[in-house]
This record gives structure tokens, sequence and C-alpha cells, in this order.
């Protein structure tokens, strides 16, 4: 049998429902607590672990997932991913997209704190 390899580090709830959504693929994986990487208490993560030869099946079910979750959103994903660069003359908030002067930290659409 192939040996299982660390694919991801997740919540605890997301790599169940994760796992279930692979199990009904007919990839089979496991979940594994790493005291180095996996955290305890009201924020539990744990490793989702899987055969090296499923990676590219798991990759296309995850992105088919978050497809499905933004879909019918307004979202661009390069403008939740900016970040805040004072030396530049303009900025997008990454909250809600809006376009302003770095000369302010904080959007003046929505409020959002920026440092």
């Amino acid at each position: 049998m192939e040996e299982l390899i660390k694919i991801a580090v997740m919540g605890l709830n997301e790599a169940k429902s994760f796992q279930g959504t692979l199990k009904k693929s007919g990839i089979e994986t496991k979940l594994n607590h790493n005291d180095r990487t996996c955290t305890r208490g009201c924020s539990v993560t744990v490793e989702l672990m899987a055969r090296e030869s499923d990676v590219s099946r798991i990759q296309a079910i995850y992105q088919q997932s978050f497809n499905k979750l933004v879909e019918g959103l307004e979202f661009d994903p390069n403008v939740v991913n900016s970040v805040f660069d004072n030396s530049k003359e303009e900025a997008i908030c990454p909250a809600c997209g809006f376009q302003f002067s770095t000369a302010k930290s904080e959007c003046p659409d929505c409020g959002l704190v920026l440092t």
C-alpha cells in the first residue's frame, strides 16, 4: 500500500467535511494530529493525509468546492489578497474593493482599519 503524505493542515470540522467529500469520490484519507503542525483548544487543526498518487484529483475536488462557495459572489481573489502599502499613493481595500488614498489607514467605504 502506498504511504500517506501530508497534503494540508486545516481545521478539524473542515477536514472532516472534506474527508467525506473525498470518500464519495473514492479517495481514502486519514486525519492525523501532529504536535508540530496542529493546534488544540478553540481552534483544533489536523493534518489531512492522502496518497501522493491522489493529490491531483484532490486538488481538482478542492477547487470545485471552492468554486461552489464563491459562485455568484462578486469575488476577486486579487483584491482579497491585496496588501496595504502606505508607500504607494493608492490602495484597494481587501474587504470591499474600494480604492482610496493611502494617506488614510482606514477604508472610507467599509471602515476596515489597515496597518
